[in-house]
């Protein structure tokens, strides 16, 4: 039967005689809640917290899809057969909303069966209720609805299902909030909040309405429109949990959330409009909205895959780095090890303690002394570079004279210098060469410039040289040292790989075929570990290099 008093809708659930406030509050809902559960089912369908979440968006879409066929239908028998299921759809919004946070807190992981047993339990009279008298049991054409007929016990059933799931999540949000970690903390309130949120005002306020229209002190049907701006609550707080913590394994969700809320809002316009020119206008924006919207969401998802792919080379780089501090580990332990037992048996040879052994012997256990030497050496400047650039030394900064361990380190190296045939000049400016420095490391760095010098110059001399500049700019007072030598050079191609790990020349290999390529690195991350900076020049090959260290002084 159609009632006589009321004007059918337009486009099915479209009708202008309905509150502005029904569109306006339902077709947001219903247009993002619907394509929100599906879009994060999708992102992982067999996620059991995505099910969840397409489970209560579905039975909200279907509730508030009903409720708009209440409103807007004028056939009883249509409203009749619609409305007779809102009350098992309240229900399994109300279970599945409990069904949700349970697993949430959780961390994923499902129930267990007796809690399902007590879900189904709950649901039964609603399932049972729902074709019965108890439900419906007429409809009044005079006012186009059944309002008059609704089973007061099972209302209240529904209604009152709906609030007491809201002191259970509650309940359980707090249970599980004590003993969480700070992180997990957060996001309890975030679920809680939006789901408590959300079922306050579908159920709370329907509740509500039906309590005051009972007891006859008004009908304000259009006071429970309010509620449905709960599942948008509840939406924002899903989101914000799945953008802040990387929730329900969902990407782009905020962006596309935003586009929809946006399109969603601008299209409920059509339903306010009264002029042809407003309509044209409001369009084009819903159009330009759309458009937008796919252009910002390629964007954010062009970024997103950056964002990735960063993060996987940073991942590899981490699982390298963990490798070379293994390998790190079993050079020091095993290698290193090695190294240092046949040194102390050649060394007990030349000493004697195996009895007396021939010149021939004898030299050919120093050769071998000499060669563990520096293979230990060796080892030690690698180890010595892994570990400064781990920042895993740990540099004692005092007050320190540069000078005094330049002149320690020229006096350890003289003999070297003069035994291969070399000149060495010495020239020292006066002046405090004080710096606030580590001098085991200082050190480090006049050994090894005045070692490369000696390594690779075959002829000439090697000059030394350190003075002190007091500017008057911010860069203050500094200590300049250097070492210039008329050695092999540096050509143009190897100069791009000083003071890079590993970073050997093609000529500097030639001449010495122990080189390691670590030495210069290691100098490099000393001197700016002093807040210095090292460099080197020359002419090209067989011209000479020169290398220079700046450091702050007191």
């Amino acid at each position: 039967m159609i009632c006589p008093s009321f004007l059918p809708p337009e486009y099915f659930i479209i009708s202008t005689a309905v509150p502005p406030l029904l569109y306006y509050s339902y077709m947001p809902a219903l247009l993002i809640s619907f394509p929100f559960g599906i879009f994060i089912f999708k992102k992982n369908p067999t996620l059991l917290l995505n099910k969840l979440i397409l489970a209560i968006t579905t039975f909200f879409a279907l509730w508030a899809f009903f409720v708009l066929i209440l409103w807007t239908n004028i056939n009883s028998n249509t409203i009749v057969f619609f409305w007779s299921f809102l009350g098992i759809i309240s229900s399994l919004i109300a279970v599945s909303s409990v069904y949700f946070v349970s697993v949430f807190l959780r961390k994923g992981n499902d129930i267990k069966l007796i809690e399902k047993i007590i879900y189904l339990l709950v649901l039964i009279p609603a399932v049972v209720v729902t074709p019965t008298a108890m439900n419906l049991s007429g409809f009044d054409l005079n006012i186009c609805g059944s309002a008059e007929y609704v089973g007061f016990i099972f209302v209240s059933y529904y209604r009152l299902l709906g609030l007491f799931s809201v002191l259970w999540i509650i309940g359980l949000s707090i249970y599980y909030y004590k003993k969480s970690d700070p992180v997990f903390k957060k996001q309890i309130i975030l679920v809680g909040t939006g789901v408590v949120s959300f079922l306050t005002l579908f159920s709370g306020i329907g509740y509500y309405v039906d309590y005051i229209t009972a007891a006859g002190i008004t009908d304000s049907y259009s006071i429970e429109l309010y509620g449905m701006f709960g599942m948008v609550i509840f939406i924002i707080f899903i989101g914000v949990l799945i953008v802040k913590f990387k929730a329900f394994n969902v990407k782009l969700i905020a962006t596309q959330a935003l586009v929809w809320g946006l399109t969603a809002l601008i299209g409920t316009q059509f339903f306010f409009i009264k002029t042809k020119t407003n309509f044209v206008l409001t369009g084009i924006t819903f159009v330009g909205a759309m458009v937008f919207g796919v252009f910002l969401i390629k964007s954010v998802n062009r970024e997103i895959k950056q964002k990735e792919e960063l993060a996987s080379l940073n991942a590899d780089l981490q699982n390298v780095i963990q490798q070379r501090e293994s390998l790190m580990h079993l050079i020091n332990h095993k290698v290193k090890g090695s190294f240092t037992h046949s040194k102390y048996i050649f060394a007990a040879l030349i000493d004697g303690m195996f009895g007396e052994i021939s010149p021939e012997v004898k030299k050919a256990a120093q050769m071998g002394l000499d060669s563990d030497n520096l293979g230990v050496k060796t080892i030690d400047l690698i180890l010595n570079a892994a570990n400064l650039q781990n920042g895993t030394i740990q540099y004692e900064m005092k007050p320190t004279s540069f000078k005094d361990i330049l002149l320690q380190t020229i006096e350890e190296k003289k003999e070297a210098i003069n035994k291969k045939g070399l000149e060495l000049e010495v020239n020292i400016k006066e002046g405090d060469y004080t710096m606030n420095g580590d001098s085991f490391w200082l050190k480090e760095v006049t050994n090894n410039l005045i070692d490369n010098s000696t390594y690779y110059t075959k002829t000439g001399k090697i000059i030394v040289s350190l003075e002190r500049k007091d500017q008057a700019t911010p860069e203050g007072k500094k200590i300049m040292f250097s070492v210039k030598d008329t050695g092999i050079g540096i050509t143009t191609e190897d100069k791009n790989n000083l003071f890079k790990e590993g970073g050997r020349g093609k000529e500097s290999v030639k001449t010495n075929v122990n080189s390691t390529g670590y030495g210069l690195y290691s100098v490099k991350l000393i001197v700016e570990a002093h807040k210095g900076r090292v460099w080197a020049e020359s002419e090209g090959k067989d011209k000479g290099s020169s290398f220079f260290v700046e450091l702050s002084a007191i």
